[in-house]
């Protein structure tokens, strides 16, 4: 995959900067839809209702119930996680509230989102939508998934160890680095960009960044720069690099999953969370 990627490095006129940006390279886990049968219980699915053990608590927001997006059985990721960071046993779920659609920079909007975890489920059931909710409330159309390995690099937007105006990038050679995350995305994971892990499709600001003073009460309506003056939020924008791309889904036709104006869901967790598998510890971005 490096040969193919020094080739496309060539073909942009990057070759000079090719040592700095192999090193950015990180394995992605891209998640494709198939369009076969989903009524199998416990399989990895990108919507209908979850399958779940008798106990599972369903979660609300705001007196409401989430939206199903997606679960994983992590028996599936085991030849994809080349960095053995995600558990390999148990079922993973992914909510979000897809009515609202919060965007993520308002500390208030806590819990508008969840990722729940079960190491050893019991017997899985598929459950009932909550009671008095119509589906196109509380979850997406259903799909059977399917996973592949993909390499990933950063916009340059994003918090990296890259510098790269540093590192002597001019427009032109970012310019040509857009365009290799086009080749890139292309190639290897044409949209919709469902993924796990890997560099974010970031289309804004920088996200993690966003995680760290949102987790810790900043309110960024005003965007990322927002309370630039307080010292404290200095302080903490050092932490940033703690935060880590666990889920990003793309806006899917397919599926009836549209963020904002076609763009994409990222769900963000600390390092050491995601280490402890403490799920419940997650920050959910919109960008578009």
């Amino acid at each position: 995959m490096r040969e193919k990627i020094r080739q496309l490095l060539d073909k942009h006129g990057l070759r000079a900067h090719s040592e700095g940006i192999e090193e950015l390279l990180a394995p992605a886990i891209h998640i494709s839809k198939l369009y076969t049968d989903v009524s199998e219980i416990g399989i990895s699915r990108i919507g209908g209702s979850p399958d779940v053990p008798a106990n599972f608590k369903y979660p609300y927001w705001k007196d409401e119930p989430l939206g199903f997006l997606a679960q994983i059985n992590c028996s599936d990721l085991t030849n994809y996680d080349t960095d053995n960071v995600l558990p390999h046993h148990g079922m993973l779920y992914f909510f979000y509230n897809i009515v609202e659609q919060p965007w993520g920079y308002d500390p208030e909007d806590r819990g508008c989102s969840a990722v729940i975890y079960i190491p050893v489920p019991e017997t899985l059931n598929r459950s009932r939508l909550p009671l008095g909710f119509k589906a196109e409330k509380v979850c997406l159309k259903a799909f059977r998934i399917s996973f592949k390995i993909v390499p990933s690099l950063p916009n340059p937007n994003a918090s990296t160890p890259f510098d790269f105006e540093g590192e002597g990038f001019d427009k032109a050679d970012i310019r040509n680095y857009f365009n290799l995350l086009e080749d890139l995305e292309q190639q290897y994971a044409p949209r919709p960009s469902h993924q796990l892990l890997g560099h974010a499709d970031t289309l804004q600001n920088d996200m993690q960044k966003q995680c760290q003073l949102v987790s810790h009460g900043f309110y960024l309506g005003g965007g990322i720069s927002a309370g630039s003056h307080n010292p404290y939020k200095r302080v903490l924008e050092a932490g940033a690099s703690e935060w880590r791309l666990l889920c990003q889904f793309d806006s899917d036709i397919d599926a009836e999953a549209q963020w904002g104006d076609m763009g994409l869901l990222f769900f963000w967790i600390r390092k050491s969370a995601l280490r402890e598998r403490q799920f419940g510890e997650i920050c959910t971005i919109l960008q578009c």
